[in-house]
């Protein structure tokens, strides 16, 4: 399949446009989760919102448990969030260390590059013809903006995914 590379980086950026305004909340979710503390803050009831939603009260108290532990579903907490008249809003978004997706790519791009000279380097000095490393440094850049470019894909094949930063 042929990517069309224009295309990818600028849905790339479209969707970083999108994601921005949710970066500083990847690391907010209350301790007690969001469920609950919006429906504390509302001076909503378990039994109440229970009510509401067409449960029982110790019911509630699971269901905002399985948020904290992140086994909620997206309906059940959507249910959940229009009985309080709100609306559940969900994104996923970057690492922290990460400001965009594009910074994501080109990461991994630039791994993948050093990984690749590095390769190459190994092999020419077996036959006493290693790189400097100032032209090292070129070729990692040079290859990174390569693989960005060509949207290559190669760059989630290869490498760990440990994480960055």
């Amino acid at each position: 399949m042929k990517i069309n590379r224009k295309k990818l980086k600028n849905q790339r950026q479209l969707v970083d446009s999108k994601l921005s305004p949710f970066l500083g909340l990847r690391d907010v979710m209350p301790n007690q989760g969001w469920l609950k503390t919006v429906r504390m803050a509302l001076g909503l009831t378990s039994a109440q919102l229970a009510k509401k939603i067409g449960t029982q009260a110790p019911g509630i108290n699971q269901f905002e448990n399985n948020e904290v532990t992140k086994k909620a579903t997206l309906g059940s907490l959507d249910r959940a969030a229009r009985a309080m008249n709100c609306r559940l809003v969900w994104a996923i978004v970057p690492e922290p260390g990460y400001g965009s997706l594009s910074e994501i790519v080109e990461y991994r791009a630039r791994r993948l590059a050093e990984k690749t000279v590095r390769t190459v380097d190994q092999t020419m000095k077996l036959e006493s013809q290693g790189i400097h490393s100032e032209d090292s440094s070129k070729k990692i850049i040079e290859l990174t903006m390569d693989l960005i470019r060509e949207g290559d894909s190669r760059i989630w094949e290869t490498l760990d995914d440990e994480n960055h930063g």
